[in-house]
């Protein structure tokens, strides 16, 4: 029932109409405010941090949302630049409820960042229905719709994937 319920999801999101993002990729000087998504559980703090400062150093503003894959948040805390979502915040469709997610995805960041690595329903949908001028993250061919920028990499960890984000973000 689970991969029915993916691949549902998954054709539920590459039918949702995207906005129409005609600006060319933003230069990093110009950008003002960034949104980084991620999954908890396989993404280190330490490496939230370092992505968090890469942007707060050149002086942009660095919101985050964190999916949990646990039936609630436990010591996990939201705060104005962090939020977090987990099982109870998703469809039956596995899909992020608008209730849960919808301050996020309605930011119209310069940058969203997915840090998705394995291509995760959960973390492609916030990409999806964010109105964010350019959404950047790794290439899956079955959710080619989710990102603006996507980027073809051989890493196999989000910090690789981070740092190869960067080379065509400067």
């Amino acid at each position: 029932m689970s991969d029915f319920q993916i691949n549902i999801g998954r054709r539920s999101l590459a039918r949702h109409k995207q906005s129409d993002k005609s600006e060319p990729l933003k230069k990093m000087s110009n950008v003002r405010e960034v949104g980084v998504v991620y999954d908890v559980k396989k993404t280190s703090t330490q490496l939230l941090n370092k992505v968090i400062h890469y942007f707060e150093a050149a002086g942009k503003k660095v919101v985050t949302i964190g999916f949990l894959e646990e039936k609630d948040l436990g010591d996990l805390v939201p705060s104005y630049k962090e939020d977090y979502f987990c099982k109870k915040d998703l469809n039956f469709w596995k899909l992020p409820k608008a209730s849960a997610v919808g301050k996020f995805i309605a930011k119209d960041f310069d940058y969203l960042i997915n840090l998705d690595m394995i291509g995760r329903n959960e973390l492609q949908a916030i990409s999806t229905y964010s109105v964010s001028k350019t959404r950047i993250g790794k290439h899956f061919e079955q959710y080619s719709f989710a990102q603006d920028f996507m980027i073809k990499s051989l890493s196999e960890t989000s910090e690789e994937l981070f740092n190869d984000i960067k080379q065509y973000i400067k």
